[in-house]
């Protein structure tokens, strides 16, 4: 049976550095249907000059150690899984305690090697975004990773715009990647919609990370490229038929359609009576649907027995068989 699709609602700091809209956030993904949720636990005086944009969004977002630590547990308490994107290395020491499923890292961090190695040592699902990282430089991460003898890596298609257009989405990089670096793709999706995530499925992820609100109007973060509780549930439930759809890589027939094959082909028949000795030809064999295709002679052979004496009779619309000739 196929893998399902590991879907990841992402919360990043969608709550606003609000404990309650975090707990509130983590039992609505819940409720939607989602594998697992994400926070983004940056230390903004570590990961951005105090000057920034970044630093003015992540100072307003954060978490307190204690407050990270009740939304794992409140996670745990309701059987969704949850991890985080830690961008510094003493960050991590700590959030490593709360025993995360993951590590994320995200596309402004894939070029951290130094805590990309870090993290890779713990053993723990290494998920790597690429929004702005060249082919090769992805590669770099990978290896990084491996290097500590870790295997467990999975590769996120990603663009980092907010959002993105469609025609820079790049679904086709999820069998590139999968190619390329012999580990699981998926993708994480900053479009508008759930369209590009049905389509991800298509494309080989068996990864789906998408930004989880409460309200798409809220202002700042990440509200705008996020869906709702009801809109991600909806999502989650396309995402499943989409697996359905895709099947599997068998090459035989499906049982319901061995069981009707044999009353849709065509075979060949009597056009009409056909008496012992009569020359088969043109003008009294036909090519059929038939109801009982056993014994019959598919339409490839018609010109094989064109022209060979009949060896016994045959009524109209009666299957022609080997034991009508030799």
């Amino acid at each position: 049976m196929k893998k399902k699709v590991f879907i990841i609602a992402e919360i990043g700091i969608n709550h606003e550095g609000n404990i309650n809209k975090c707990l509130k956030l983590i039992k609505k993904a819940k409720f939607a249907g989602a594998d697992a949720i994400k926070l983004q636990t940056i230390d903004p005086a570590n990961n951005y000059v105090s000057n920034s944009k970044s630093f003015e969004i992540f100072n307003k977002g954060i978490l307190s150690i204690e407050e990270t630590k009740k939304a794992f547990n409140y996670a745990k308490k309701n059987k969704i899984k949850i991890f985080t994107t830690c961008g510094d290395i003493n960050t991590a020491k700590w959030v490593e305690k709360l025993n995360p499923i993951a590590w994320k890292i995200s596309s402004g961090l894939i070029h951290h090697i130094p805590l990309i190695s870090y993290l890779s040592k713990f053993k723990r699902t290494m998920i790597l975004s690429t929004g702005i990282a060249k082919f090769e430089e992805v590669g770099t991460a990978v290896k990084a990773v491996r290097a500590k003898g870790n295997n467990k890596i999975v590769i996120l298609q990603c663009t980092s715009n907010y959002p993105v257009r469609n025609e820079n989405i790049n679904l086709s990089k999820i069998r590139l990647y999968k190619k390329k670096y012999k580990c699981e793709v998926g993708f994480s999706d900053h479009s508008i919609g759930s369209d590009a995530a049905f389509l991800s499925v298509a494309a080989g992820a068996t990864y789906l990370e998408k930004h989880f609100t409460l309200n798409k109007k809220s202002k700042g973060f990440d509200h705008k490229i996020s869906l709702e509780p009801k809109e991600f549930k909806n999502m989650v439930h396309k995402i499943r038929l989409a697996e359905k759809m895709m099947g599997s890589k068998n090459l035989k027939l499906e049982k319901n359609i061995l069981k009707i094959r044999n009353t849709l082909k065509r075979i060949i028949v009597a056009k009409k009576d056909i008496k012992k000795g009569d020359k088969l030809s043109e003008e009294n064999l036909s090519i059929k649907r038939g109801f009982n295709t056993k014994n019959s002679l598919p339409p490839v052979m018609i010109d094989k027995i064109i022209g060979k004496k009949s060896l016994k009779s045959a009524k109209e619309d009666s299957n022609i068989t080997n034991n009508h000739f030799k």
